[in-house]
């Protein structure tokens, strides 16, 4: 188990990452709804290891979506069924050829083709912010590790006085 001010410096870094996760996440126009931005989020356990945690929507925004030009033709399932509750929270509503408004699951399937057929380009938001925030920890850190040791050779020094 790690001294609790090392622990307390993790989750100072942790949250610097967060933050900048969050910001990469708005910069680059990626809340649709705000749950993924809202999601974003880290543990800290006793050991002192990090784990950072986001909504399933991450995965896709990260990852992206390769392209299928073979199933472009019909998208169908819970691609199309996601897309459409997304449509509904966006309020997005088309129009067909002729001027009239189209349904939110013919929408939905538009949108699934077009990924299908172009792919969506990833945004590895995590790995950023991890990367910007990196260079930080040896400072946040430095100092903490250098109160703890100086803790630790007071009370080993208190130790050995009869």
């Amino acid at each position: 188990m790690l001294d609790q001010s090392i622990i307390e410096a993790e989750k100072k870094w942790a949250q610097l990452v967060v933050t900048n996760a969050k910001s990469i996440l708005v910069r680059n126009r990626k809340i649709a709804s705000g749950k993924l931005v809202n999601s974003v989020r880290y543990k800290v356990d006793s050991n002192g290891k990090i784990k950072f945690l986001t909504a399933s929507d991450g995965k896709w925004v990260s990852q992206g979506r390769r392209r299928h030009p073979d199933r472009g033709v019909n998208p169908k399932g819970k691609f199309v069924a996601s897309l459409k509750n997304w449509v509904k929270e966006k309020g997005i509503q088309g129009r067909g050829k002729n001027g009239r408004f189209i349904t939110k699951q013919s929408l939905a399937y538009l949108i699934a083709r077009g990924i299908n057929r172009d792919g969506i380009k990833p945004l590895p938001f995590m790995k950023m912010a991890i990367k910007a925030s990196i260079k930080q920890l040896p400072n946040i850190l430095k100092s903490v590790v250098a109160k703890v040791a100086r803790k630790k050779v007071l009370n080993a020094i208190a130790a050995v006085k009869p």
